[in-house]
C-alpha cells in the first residue's frame, strides 16, 4: 500500500442510475491505477469507494463530471481509513 494513498466514501447524487456510471467509473478509475468499488442503491445514487492519490482522485471526479448522459448535481463525501485492495470492480448488492 503506498503511504500517499488516500481512501474516500462517496455517494452520488442526480442522473447517475441507468446510464453506464458504475462501468464508466470502473473504467476511470482502472485507467487511473486507483482502487474500490462502486454500486447503484435502491433510492437512485451511485455509492463508491475509491483509494489512490489526491491527483488520481480529483481526476477521477473531473472524469465522471465530463462523462456524457451522466449528470451529478452533488457528491456527499468523507475520508476514510486506506484499505489493502489492489483493483477496482463493480459490486452487486
Amino acid at each position: 500500500m503506498k503511504e500517499n494513498y488516500i481512501r474516500k466514501h462517496l455517494i452520488f447524487h442526480g442522473r447517475v442510475q441507468g446510464v453506464g456510471f458504475r462501468y464508466y467509473a470502473s473504467h476511470a478509475a482502472q485507467s487511473l491505477g486507483a482502487s474500490g468499488w462502486v454500486c447503484n442503491l435502491y433510492d437512485g445514487t451511485v455509492e463508491c469507494e475509491i483509494q489512490g492519490t489526491s491527483d488520481m482522485i480529483e481526476k477521477f471526479l473531473a472524469m465522471l463530471q465530463n462523462a456524457r448522459y451522466i449528470r451529478i448535481d452533488y457528491i456527499e463525501q468523507k475520508d476514510i481509513a486506506v484499505k489493502e485492495e489492489s483493483c477496482f470492480r463493480v459490486k452487486h448488492y
